[in-house]
């Protein structure tokens, strides 16, 4: 149902169909689709989007793009890092545009999304059906002082600029001694890796200069690492250790003094240090161009408020963006671009299809840097740029986590030429190359209105807000308190645990109607509540957490105070700051805490509650670093100290959790009755014996039952050697396996050890023999070993050992779902770090059990996995308890 305007651009667009390059035209007053932006985002999408329309519909299509050139900004990078030809990183903007499309030469001036309608420089309105924001970053080379006075010269030059990137290679050409440096600022960049790139490149040029022992390296950055994704930034850092470049993290530019040679900085704190140097290397603080970061269209933090899978605005549901001026929490790069562009003109056709409930392709997070370490060698990083896993497409062929000369050929020769041959024509797809990526789709639910409130619609809001003023019956509070919408006030209310919401800063007479819904109100400023008086009725407490534009980083004091404060709030609890940022923080903190969760695994929290600070504030990283700073990273040998804080509410037992490094990726728990000093093993692998009786030995527990869930198809239990070392230690397993164990169990037996008990619970469909064991102790949640039944956001395949897809979901559904949701779930394997979730996160959230039974099985049968690779050896094993013949 894509109906034309039928305007004729007459003329012009003929000719230039004709002449194969694009040509500006002049404006209609309408278009079905405008795009902001000429650069890698607004081209991809404009090319992509005519390549999937009929042509009769092209001229619906306006590119909004004032320059005449157009920058391929990643070769600027070798341009000052190896003195390549600044010349080819630009062509003319009549090349790269789509010839299709309305190009309008001419610079936006402001957005009126409520209208629809955008201002040109020129004065002119463009009305639009849908927009599509692509506006890029812009360099703020003015906002460090001294710096805009001086670039280009005195030794100071950047490659984020295409007159200045050729002055980074003269000055390391004409640098023989003394000190270099390179900063990396607080805000997002173009490419988060090119600021270090270049200090691997000049080093490398100094070094074959013959000059290197002279010169000492420094670079520094503001950020908390050197690299966002932990799986290279090991490598990166172990990188600049060889090469003897030192790095100083949280470390921010704040002047530069070109005639004396002197850079100052301001480290985490306060502290002022300044620096000589013969060498310096700026990049520039970014933001999203003026124009946007003046209108409606962004968050608090200046981006383009795009929600993190459909890169569809959260407020006007018209709106799209991409790139780097959007808010979508990942690096900033042409590869993210390249996996972000098929995704919003997907949506994009769907909104012009009349199909807005549709417009559900999600981008999934990847982002990628080609890191240049000199010697003509590239580390390629690919990763998730949501959950900062690594995904490596070469793997397991080629190790990406080592530099080699293969990717640095790719980089030098490959990359720069399918940009300009395919990108223009809609047919790059980064990692894809120039096939078509397979779409994922955001699960949304069938009452979900696909637009969200519009500013009128909140002014309304406020205005009938604003006629309760003055009633001073409980009745009208009351009744004005029931007739808000919270969430058409920015308060949001995560499904999890659902009575505690989060909120930015409100009007006083707002607050007064809103308070009669919370028994707690925690505000975390440093000062008192501005408006304490409309808080009536609420328990308030105070916490201190610096904001990210204070500059002060938070502490592990402030996570313990918040913490405490949000234990001791009456529920319904509202948390509330300036921006609602540090709200979302605060409530990921307390959930992570208390639900024993690592860093990964809170991680994952963040994402399917779509807290803002984790999910869309591009300059919340500091208060993201904060959070998960004070949380385990990845499998440890035991929960986390507040794990066992919660588990333990008296000093009665223990729970530990061991992970198996070797292969298995296999979780093994301790459990033990301090009292009694009794304890047993759940799923112990062969091979951590020592571990794990040395463990118990330290805790004083002696172990009585080495458990199995079920016959594993993946690991030998070390059941029977535990036994030679003990032969107190009896082997358990189902009856329904089929395996040989000291005891067989029954649904409904318990294995009692001291003073508790250990329930067992028949979960077929993973195996036939399949248990979950359910340890229920006073004032605290129950907690499930789920074995391979239920996984955190997956479960076990059903493909063999008398596996059932059906029977698998009905257990996990009546059984494992039917327990208390604050029941926790330790499954049976992890292989992304993540360590423990809960029976209501995964009823929510899992992928694949959150779907109906049919969809379950669908999914299931298309799996299509390989055995594991020690199934023939196994299951034989596990038969007899882990004995081997």
């Amino acid at each position: 149902m894509f109906v034309s305007l039928s305007m004729k651009r007459g003329f012009m667009t003929i000719s230039r169909q004709l002449a194969g390059d694009a040509s500006p035209c002049v404006p209609a007053s309408k278009y079905r689709v405008v795009i902001v932006g000429g650069g890698s985002a607004g081209v991809s999408v404009a090319s992509q989007l005519v390549r999937k329309l009929p042509s009769q519909y092209h001229q619906e299509v306006a590119v909004v793009e004032p320059e005449n050139q157009h920058m391929y900004q990643p070769y600027w990078t070798m341009v000052g890092g190896l003195g390549l030809d600044v010349r080819n990183s630009a062509r003319a903007m009549a090349k790269v545009m789509p010839p299709e499309v309305q190009w309008i030469k001419d610079r936006c001036l402001s957005f009126e999304p409520e209208r629809n309608k955008l201002t040109l420089a020129g004065g002119m309105e463009l009305e639009y059906d849908i927009l599509v924001v692509a506006a890029g970053l812009q360099q703020n080379f003015g906002l460090v002082p001294g710096l805009a006075e001086t670039i280009g010269k005195n030794g100071v030059a950047s490659i984020y600029s295409y007159d200045h990137s050729p002055m980074v290679w003269q000055n390391i050409l004409a640098t023989r001694k003394g000190k270099a440096i390179f900063t990396n600022p607080g805000t997002a960049v173009n490419c988060g890796g090119a600021p270090q790139k270049i200090a691997y490149l000049a080093e490398a040029a100094w070094r074959s200069q013959g000059v290197r022992s002279a010169i000492d390296i420094d670079f520094f950055t503001a950020s908390p690492g050197i690299f966002a994704c932990p799986t290279y930034r090991d490598v990166l850092e172990q990188i600049m250790e060889e090469k003897g470049i030192r790095p100083h993290v949280k470390t921010n530019l704040i002047e530069v003094d070109g005639e004396r040679r002197t850079a100052t900085f301001e480290r985490a704190g306060g502290e002022v240090i300044t620096s000589e140097f013969n060498f310096l290397h700026v990049t520039p603080p970014m933001s999203a161009p003026d124009f946007v970061r003046e209108s409606l269209l962004v968050n608090a933090s200046g981006y383009v408020d795009v929600d993190k899978d459909t890169c569809r605005h959260n407020r006007f549901g018209n709106v799209f963006s991409l790139g780097d001026c959007s808010s979508l929490p990942t690096s900033k790069t042409y590869s993210a671009i390249s996996s972000q562009s098929p995704v919003v003109v997907n949506n994009v056709l769907a909104m012009l299809h009349g199909k807005p409930q549709q417009a559900n392709a999600a981008y999934d997070g990847y982002t990628a840097c080609p890191v240049l370490v000199g010697d003509s060698k590239l580390l390629l990083a690919e990763f998730n740029g949501y959950t900062m896993d690594a995904t490596p497409t070469f793997a397991p062929f080629l190790d990406q986590t080592k530099p080699n000369w293969l990717f640095y050929f790719m980089k030098r020769f490959v990359f720069e030429q399918a940009y300009w041959h395919f990108m223009p024509i809609g047919r790059w797809y980064g990692k894809y190359t120039v096939f078509e990526p397979p779409i994922r789709h955001k699960r949304v639910s069938e009452s979900e209105n696909p637009f969200s409130p519009t500013p009128s619609e909140q002014a309304a809001l406020k205005a009938e807000v604003a006629s309760h003023q003055g009633s001073s019956t409980q009745a009208s509070v009351d009744s004005s308190a029931s007739f808000i919408k919270p969430e058409l006030l920015g308060i949001k209310t995560p499904e999890i645990p659902g009575n505690i919401s989060l909120a930015g800063e409100m009007p006083a007479e707002v607050l007064s109607q809103i308070a009669p819904r919370y028994k707690g109100w925690l505000y975390l400023a440093d000062v008192e509540h501005p408006h304490r008086e409309a808080l009536t009725g609420c328990q308030v407490e105070i916490v201190h957490v610096p904001s990210p534009s204070s500059g002060a980083s938070p502490s592990t004091s402030h996570a313990e105070a918040v913490v405490a404060a949000m234990d001791k709030l009456p529920r319904p609890l509202l948390v509330q700051c300036k921006s609602g940022t540090r709200a979302g923080a605060a409530l990921l903190l307390w959930l992570a805490k208390t639900k024993a969760k690592n860093a990964v695994s809170a991680s994952l929290l963040a994402q399917d509650l779509d807290l803002d600070f984790f999910t869309r504030c591009t300059e919340c990283g500091p208060i993201r670093d904060w959070v998960l700073a004070q949380l385990e990273h990845g499998h440890t040998t035991e929960l986390a100290g507040a794990a066992k804080k919660s588990l333990q509410a008296s000093p009665s037992h223990v729970i530990h959790q061991l992970f198996d490094h070797q292969g298995s990726s296999t979780f093994t728990y301790l459990l033990g009755c301090t009292s009694s000093g009794e304890g047993l093993l759940i799923d112990p692998v062969l091979g951590m014996q020592e571990r794990d009786m040395s463990l118990a030995a330290e805790l004083g527990l002696r172990i009585k039952y080495a458990v199995n869930t079920h016959c594993h198809a993946d690991h030998i239990t070390s059941g029977s050697v535990l036994k030679k070392m003990d032969p107190h230690v009896q082997t358990v397993i189902s009856a329904a396996s089929g395996a040989d164990a000291d005891m067989k169990l029954q649904d409904g037996d318990a294995l009692q050890f001291g003073n508790f008990s250990l329930k067992a619970m028949a979960t077929p469909g993973h195996t036939d023999g399949c248990m979950t064991f359910v340890l229920e102790v006073p004032e605290t949640p129950k907690a499930a070993f789920t074995g391979d039944a239920l996984l955190i956001r997956g479960c076990g395949r059903t493909d063999f050992q008398m596996g059932n897809s059906e029977m698998l979901y009905d257990s996990v559904h009546q059984r494992i779902f039917s327990l208390p949701s604050d029941t926790r779930i330790y499954p049976g394997h992890d292989y992304k770090g993540r360590n423990t979730s809960t029976v209501e996160e995964e009823k929510q959230f899992n992928p694949r059990l959150s779907k109906s039974k049919a969809e379950f099985v669908k999914i299931m049968a298309e799996l299509k996995l390989p055995n594991p690779k020690m199934m023939d050896v196994a299951v034989p094993a596990n038969m007899k308890c882990g004995v081997q013949d």
